[in-house]
């Protein structure tokens, strides 16, 4: 949660930038980040306020990644722009793609005989492109569900 929320203050500037966008003081937000202080964490109001505006930040969004991976989950964000009913073929015929790279990172990992983590980092990229898809096609489920017409 530490480096996370360090990347979360950087993602907005730093602290100095941070303190103008929230509640609390530099002070406080480079106590949030620091190991020296390992019972001091960043309030979930503060979160709210910056992680928005990280954005930008390669991990985005760090803390709320790194507090579903503590829980055991992952984090996959909805889709930005409005899904229809006309996007399922479209759709499905990305999660076969997204599929297959999968199955094809597990193959080329296993081609020499051992499972290595240059070969867990790619498969992770490919499953989370994978989970990306179904994320979107679970939110077409939603829009039809709600009584809106393909």
């Amino acid at each position: 949660m530490k480096r996370a929320t360090v990347e979360m203050i950087k993602g907005v500037g730093g602290q100095e930038a941070g303190e103008g966008f929230t509640r609390v003081r530099r002070s406080m937000l480079s106590e949030y980040g620091s190991p020296n202080h390992p019972n001091c964490f960043v309030p979930i109001d503060v979160v709210a306020d910056l992680e928005p505006l990280a954005r930008e930040r390669t991990g985005w969004p760090h803390v709320t990644q790194a507090l579903c991976r503590a829980m055991g989950g992952t984090f996959v964000p909805e889709p930005e722009a409005p899904t229809t009913g006309s996007d399922l073929l479209a759709l499905s015929s990305q999660l076969s793609s997204e599929f297959n790279d999968a199955i094809g990172a597990v193959c080329a990992g296993l081609a020499d005989g051992k499972w290595c983590g240059k070969d867990g980092e790619r498969l992770e990229g490919e499953l989370d492109q994978l989970l990306r898809v179904v994320v979107q096609m679970r939110a077409v489920a939603r829009f039809t569900n709600d009584g809106a017409s393909a």
